[in-house]
């Protein structure tokens, strides 16, 4: 097919595979109603499972950078097999030594829950590490994740925008100070910097009410919505071991 130069679509559009990266075994049968039960024991765990599990994914992402797909997004979730990346920083770091051309998409490390700096410090390192292919995504998570962490979820918004303006100052401030509610520095320079100038992309789910005691999970519904303004037209899809090559849904 002609790709036109009146087509400008043609050229904007992009693929992205948002892999949720779920433990590789099939526990539909411990459900009780439509969930898994919570805690979940370590009985159902098994390790051989788990490391096949990474070494597929880790398959999967460099045959998609082979394939020319523009990127793999990871995303952060705890104490469920329903997606193994407890860090999606780790996987990402992984993924960089594995591609070439694939853009890194951490869609995205849940801000409220983790130490701001030491987070804008590895961010820098996979920028460094992948050699500019970082997007940054940042998001707020479950309820149950602040649960798992012991964190007000009536702080979680004061939290996000704290921890983000760490987090972008780091990266862009020769020296910095931050003062604040729930995390303080004092002149603080980070090694090393992101290869991309200010700062790697930065992607976020659309933020509502301002209200400190709603719900994270109440911008969840309107995250995909950000996903298409953040890169023009992006299509997206989510992969499981048996679902390769993954097949782009609208």
């Amino acid at each position: 097919m002609t790709h036109r130069r009146n087509e400008p679509w043609r050229v904007c559009m992009k693929v992205f595979v948002f892999d949720l990266l779920a433990y590789g075994e099939n526990l539909e049968h411990l459900k009780i109603g439509a969930e898994l039960p919570y805690p979940l024991s370590k009985k159902f765990f098994k390790a051989d499972v788990a490391v096949r599990t990474y070494a597929e994914h880790l398959a999967a992402w460099e045959e998609m950078d082979k394939l020319g797909y523009d990127g793999v997004g990871f995303n952060e979730h705890h104490c469920s097999p329903y997606g193994l990346m407890n860090s999606p920083n780790l996987m990402a770091a992984a993924a960089a030594q594995r591609t070439k051309n694939l853009k890194l998409l951490i869609y995205g490390n849940l801000l409220p829950l983790h130490e701001p700096l030491r987070l804008a410090e590895e961010l820098a390192m996979i920028d460094c590490l992948s050699n500019g292919r970082l997007i940054s995504g940042f998001a707020r998570g479950i309820p149950r994740e602040y649960q798992v962490h012991n964190v007000p979820l009536a702080e979680s918004r004061a939290r996000f925008e704290e921890a983000y303006e760490i987090v972008t100052r780091a990266w862009t401030e020769d020296v910095f100070s931050y003062d604040g509610k729930f995390w303080s520095y004092k002149d603080v320079a980070i090694w090393p910097r992101p290869v991309q100038q200010p700062h790697p992309e930065i992607w976020m789910p659309i933020v509502g009410s301002k209200d400190p005691s709603s719900s994270p999970a109440d911008t969840t519904s309107r995250s995909r919505r950000a996903w298409a303004a953040a890169a023009c037209a992006t299509t997206s899809s989510a992969i499981t071991p048996s679902a390769w090559p993954p097949r782009a849904i609208g």
